[in-house]
């Protein structure tokens, strides 16, 4: 069995070679690329484990971060968030916080790299 980790790279990696917005690759963590030609990629991340009642024992949460010079396309984060969500393998389940956006330079030039984040969670039966 792979592990959630290794679905979400997966399923990411399938995202990222769509012709409509070619991505540069996917990176658990932090993306340590030195010679990336462009600054379109992902990068997730364990968020934390959240104890929960019930018949769920814990809720993981994931953070999905869409990075793009320039500016992430219209719609394409709710595409991604959808195919994340929709996988018959992996169980992930969008949560309510907000799709945050945050803005930095590509290293040291005038180029404006627009992120996205949003978290996902994955329930864990106890």
């Amino acid at each position: 069995m792979s592990s959630i980790l290794d679905g979400i790279q997966s399923k990411l990696e399938a995202i990222s070679m769509e012709s409509d917005v070619p991505m540069q690759g996917v990176y658990y963590g932090t993306c340590q690329e030195q010679e990336l030609p462009e600054w379109n990629y992902f990068v997730f991340n364990k968020k934390k484990t959240k104890k929960s009642s019930g018949r769920i024992s814990y809720l993981t949460y994931y953070e999905i971060h869409v990075i793009h010079e320039d500016y992430i396309p219209e719609g394409y984060v709710e595409h991604v968030i959808e195919e994340l969500t929709n996988h018959e393998e992996i169980i992930l389940n969008v949560t309510d916080e907000d799709i945050i956006y945050d803005y930095i330079f590509k290293g040291n030039t005038n180029v404006v790299v627009e992120i996205a984040t949003f978290t996902v969670t994955r329930p864990v039966k106890g």
